[in-house]
């Protein structure tokens, strides 16, 4: 077999190789059953009992197997190229990395939860992997529910902050119009409030989190052209407990920052109020143009704006859940 060919395939089994290392949840990713079944195929089996075994066409297992055996990954995966620019490779590199701190921020909130509940007759619910906007559900202890919970991570400095929204620098936390009109309406839906918990962390970012990303994933997840629940699947597999080490450093600045409120109400309030100051992009002729798949941010002061997750415990143990929920409603948390 010619060494070019060879390396192909090689590529396509490393690539079956990664995914199966990965725990996928959503039963209709069926991508490693088939690549899995191609192999079968390629190391020797029949196609008729690998067909079977896996439910696909034999013609279509037959003619696949014989496109990896002639090109490779790419026989499986259209358009699988045998070189990446560097850019590309950096742009899947913090695309992860985002991601997983994100991920950890939510680790760490779940490490905190029991001094939210404890001895409150409350229960805090993980909808996480729902991929919705709710991440947590507080309930009572009838089951009721008392807020949904969205957890952020902030840790890139704005650094033109005073200059666009008349904040410093480390006190701007900067969130999505779009997302606090989408939680206000959810709320006013449900009758429910919505509440952003924002975990902020002085120049923790992506790009300090993507070195230590391994470059098997960052292959991996350009060779599935950054399909989410591909990336979501190696989140997963990075926030296992058995890369606590690899991630020390970050896991160790994460319990030594503080979790922040912002509920819904509070958030469109002072968006409404401070429009003009604090959405600079309003202010910015072409602003899609100079900046290229931005969001069109509100910008909030964490010191000022935002409520410690300690003072939101304070209220939880002197006022009833009632007084609580009119609270969050109407924006005073």
């Amino acid at each position: 077999m010619p060494a070019k060919r060879a390396q192909r395939l090689a590529d396509f089994h490393k690539f079956v190789a990664l995914l199966q290392r990965l725990p996928f949840q959503d039963p209709a990713v069926d991508v490693l059953r088939r690549a899995l079944a191609i192999k079968r195929v390629i190391d020797g089996e029949t196609s008729e009992t690998v067909a079977r075994d896996v439910q696909v066409s034999k013609a279509w297992l037959e003619s696949k197997a014989t496109s990896v055996k002639r090109q490779g990954l790419a026989g499986f995966v259209p358009g699988a190229a045998e070189t990446t620019s560097s850019a590309d490779l950096n742009a899947r590199r913090l695309g992860i990395a985002q991601m997983l701190l994100g991920t950890l921020a939510e680790k760490r909130f779940e490490q905190l939860s029991a001094e939210i509940t404890g001895g409150r007759h409350l229960y805090i619910e993980d909808h996480v992997r729902t991929r919705t906007d709710t991440d947590y559900l507080l309930r009572n202890g009838n089951n009721n529910p008392v807020c949904r919970m969205n957890i952020k991570f902030h840790g890139t400095l704005f650094r033109q902050a005073r200059e666009l929204v008349g904040l410093d620098p480390e006190d701007c936390f900067a969130l999505a119009t779009y997302k606090i009109s989408s939680a206000l309406r959810k709320q006013e839906q449900e009758r429910l409030p919505f509440v952003f918990l924002v975990l902020s962390i002085r120049d923790l970012s992506a790009g300090s989190v993507a070195t230590l990303i391994s470059e098997d994933w960052v292959w991996l997840i350009n060779v599935m052209e950054g399909k989410r629940i591909i990336e979501e699947a190696i989140v997963r597999e990075l926030a296992k407990p058995e890369y606590e080490t690899q991630f020390q450093g970050i896991l160790a600045r994460m319990t030594a920052g503080e979790f922040r409120l912002l509920s819904a109400r509070k958030a469109f309030n002072l968006l409404q109020a401070k429009l003009f100051d604090r959405v600079f992009a309003l202010k910015v002729r072409r602003f899609n143009q100079s900046y290229k798949n931005a969001e069109i941010d509100m910008h909030f002061s964490i010191s000022q704006e935002l409520t410690p997750l300690r003072a939101f415990l304070e209220i939880l143990a002197r006022d009833s859940l009632h007084v609580l929920n009119v609270r969050l409603d109407r924006g005073e948390i």
